[in-house]
């Protein structure tokens, strides 16, 4: 994860998780004539981090993916839990035979598609739920067989939303040509133009949800401003709870799976209960606050690369009453400087911004990135040489050998190289879908292109014209309806 310019010790994930070490080698004594954060970004800069952000006991041939837990046989999937044969996907649980694929939950061998749930053989789609057999469509619950469709509630041979017999299905199918490059980007283009002529939701969720505002959000209640959660309650300000449950959280970001009152905190998950202005720190925590990259700690405070241990400050283990005492003082003393109660961004960032996540929400010149005290990385990622061009690979994949793993290809929409995996290979041949001609890059800045950003605006409905908070801003062309007039759609 870290660049060669970030100067930090990093272990490999095998060394880190070993028993024999546990980071009060690093532990340093409190000094109440220093400001505590000093302090804290100090014990930062002395203890060994993990090279990637996994949970390493739980996983299986992953050693190429990143914020993954409890999964095998994923390469290059970042924010997985529970998931097997992943290739390039993002923000998922639950899954097995994806590829190239963002906010997908509980399905199996989909494309090119996002914000999915319980599906089977979907590909180049979004919104859909229950759906079996779907290519090229947008909101669509429990529909099999579709093509190219929107709105659409327990449908079957439906193409454009026109039906069709069974029979004439098939043979329309066989005609589109659906296994080849030209007739996947002919009927992508058709689909994307059609779906913009049917309303869209104001937000994206499901009927599952009760007194919520956000988008991306499933299976919750009682929250306000979430951006892709699920299974979330009594929570405000909370954004990528992936893994359910979490509860009694207020601006948290990342993972759940059973995190409770959890403030001001980041990627930190697994059964966690008060937790504040701390970030990676998973599984079991109790009672911590201004720590990083901890596992399975209680009662600590101000600690960094620290494991298995209670009662500790600055990884300095105590008894619990001194701890109790110490811990009141360093409280005491950061509420003089007024340092106490936010999260410590520049002293936990050690990630180049233009590297992370937080880029493709929040897009950031290298100057406003330097301003605002974080790391840029200026160093360019070395490329191979070119074997063929993008646009010389077969139609199909059934035109492909695995000659194909030995060459390196040129991207047709920017200038950088990639190859083509066997997991890829596999799960391309797999579902019948042809050869990418672009770098991962530019489909993962694809995907991402999609999806709006966590961001609301006030405007009205497109039909009763209520006030509505959306992800849609007013200058949008789309058709955007509220909850009651989009219900209407079905009746």
């Amino acid at each position: 994860m870290y660049p060669l310019s970030i100067k930090l010790t990093i272990y490999c994930q095998v060394c880190w998780w070993a028993d024999d070490w546990d980071g009060t080698e690093y532990a340093m004594e409190y000094d109440p004539k220093r400001p505590f954060l000093d302090q804290l970004k100090e014990l930062s800069q002395k203890t060994p981090y993990q090279a990637l952000e996994t949970d390493y006991p739980t996983l299986k041939n992953c050693d190429y993916s990143n914020a993954i837990a409890y999964s095998k046989n994923c390469i290059l999937s970042i924010w997985a839990d529970n998931c097997e044969n992943i290739f390039h996907s993002s923000l998922i649980n639950e899954n097995k035979d994806i590829a190239d694929s963002l906010l997908v939950f509980s399905s199996e061998l989909c494309y090119q598609s996002r914000w999915l749930h319980k599906s089977y053989r979907v590909f180049y789609s979004q919104d859909c739920d229950t759906c079996n057999e779907v290519w090229f469509s947008r909101n669509c619950y429990s529909c099999t067989n579709c093509i190219g469709c929107v709105n659409l509630r327990g449908s079957s041979y439906k193409i454009f939303n026109e039906p069709y017999t069974k029979e004439k299905y098939f043979e329309k199918l066989k005609e589109l040509r659906l296994d080849s490059r030209t007739g996947i980007e002919k009927l992508q283009k058709q689909a994307e133009l059609f779906w913009d002529k049917f309303p869209y939701r104001y937000y994206k969720g499901d009927n599952f949800n009760l007194n919520v505002s956000g988008e991306y959000i499933h299976k919750s209640k009682n929250s306000k401003e979430l951006y892709i959660v699920g299974v979330a309650q009594n929570c405000k300000y909370c954004q990528l709870i992936t893994y359910k449950p979490a509860s009694d959280c207020m601006d948290y970001s990342g993972w759940g799976h059973g995190a409770e009152l959890v403030y001001e905190s980041g990627n930190v998950g697994v059964n966690v209960s008060n937790v504040k202005f701390s970030q990676y720190c998973w599984p079991e925590i109790l009672n911590v606050e201004y720590s990083l990259w901890s596992t399975s700690i209680k009662n600590c405070f101000g600690c960094v690369n620290l494991k298995r241990k209670y009662y500790c400050i600055l990884n300095k283990e105590y008894s619990k009453e001194k701890y109790e005492e110490l811990r009141s003082q360093i409280i005491e003393s950061m509420k003089k400087d007024k340092t106490y109660g936010e999260f410590p961004l520049t002293v936990f960032s050690k990630f180049a911004y233009n590297n992370s996540n937080a880029n493709k929400f929040f897009p950031k010149t290298k100057e406003e990135v330097k301003k605002m005290g974080y790391i840029w990385n200026d160093e360019q990622e070395k490329q191979a040489e070119a074997t063929i061009k993008a646009e010389n690979l077969p139609e199909t994949i059934a035109e492909v050998d695995d000659s194909i793993l030995n060459q390196v290809i040129a991207c047709n929409a920017c200038d950088r190289n990639y190859k083509i995996s066997q997991l890829e290979f596999n799960l391309l041949r797999k579902m019948r879908i042809p050869l990418p001609i672009q770098c991962l890059r530019c489909r993962e800045n694809e995907q991402f292109s999609k999806i709006p950003k966590p961001r609301l605006y006030g405007r009205n409905c497109d039909k009763c014209d209520t006030t509505i908070q959306t992800s849609f801003p007013a200058d949008d062309s789309r058709i955007v309806y509220c909850v009651p007039c989009y219900q209407q759609e079905f009746i």
